[in-house]
C-alpha cells in the first residue's frame, strides 16, 4: 500500500499566501481569501497563525530561503562568484517585484536582515559572508570597510530594483544585470586583482 503524503494544512496556507502576494502585493494580502483558496474557514487559519502579520512574517522566511536557493544555484562555475550573487539577486527581484517589496520595503514585514547581504558570519549564509569577505579583500578593501561598503552595494542594489519595478526607469537595453555592472561594480570600482581562490 502506498500512502500518498501531503501538505500540511499550514503549508497550504503558507504556499497560497505567496501565490497570492506574487499576483496583488502583500498590502493586498487577505487571510480570509486565503483560507478560502485553501478550503477552510477564517477562523481555522487563525488556529495556525496568530494574525496577518505572523503569516507574512512565515512568507517572508519561505521566500528569503528562496532567493537563497536562487543565488546558490547562481555561484557554480561563476568567475567572480559574488558579482554573480549579486547580479542574480538583481535579476530574480525585478522578475518577482512582490517579493522584493516583500522582504525589503513593505511596512507589514519585519525583515531583520537583507536577504542578499545576512552578514553575521555565524548563521546559515555563512559560505556567502566568506565569498563577499573574499571579493572585497581581493578588491584591496581593509577589514573595517567592507561591513559598510556590503551595505552600501545591498543599498545601491535595492535601490536600482525599486526604480525598476516601480516604472520610475525603464531599461530597454540587454540584459538588465548590465546595470549592476555600471552602476555599482564599475562605479565604486569594485574589481578585484586577483581571481577567487587566489
Amino acid at each position: 500500500m502506498v500512502v500518498k503524503r501531503t501538505k500540511s494544512l499550514k503549508d497550504r496556507l503558507v504556499d497560497a499566501s505567496i501565490r497570492e502576494i506574487e499576483k496583488v502585493g502583500v498590502e493586498s494580502l487577505s487571510l480570509r481569501k486565503i483560507a478560502m483558496d485553501c478550503g477552510v474557514t477564517h477562523a481555522t487559519a487563525y488556529k495556525y497563525f496568530e494574525n496577518k502579520q505572523d503569516l507574512i512574517s512565515v512568507c517572508c522566511d519561505r521566500v528569503a530561503s528562496r532567493v537563497q536557493t536562487y543565488l546558490s544555484r547562481s555561484l557554480h562555475n561563476a568567475a567572480e562568484p559574488y558579482v554573480a550573487m549579486c547580479k542574480a539577486y538583481f535579476r530574480y527581484m525585478v522578475r518577482h517585484p512582490q517579493f522584493h517589496t516583500l522582504l525589503q520595503m513593505s511596512p507589514l514585514t519585519k525583515q531583520k536582515e537583507d536577504p542578499l547581504i545576512k552578514a553575521a558570519p555565524t548563521s546559515r549564509y555563512a559560505a556567502q559572508w566568506e565569498i563577499t569577505r573574499d571579493f572585497f579583500s581581493r578588491c584591496g578593501i581593509p577589514e573595517e570597510e567592507r561591513l559598510p561598503l556590503v551595505r552600501l552595494v545591498s543599498t545601491l542594489l535595492n535601490g536600482m530594483i525599486a526604480v525598476l519595478t516601480s516604472r520610475t526607469a525603464v531599461y530597454q537595453g540587454g540584459d538588465v544585470t548590465e546595470l549592476v555592472d555600471v552602476f555599482i561594480f564599475d562605479a565604486l570600482k569594485l574589481h578585484p586583482e586577483k581571481p577567487p581562490g587566489v
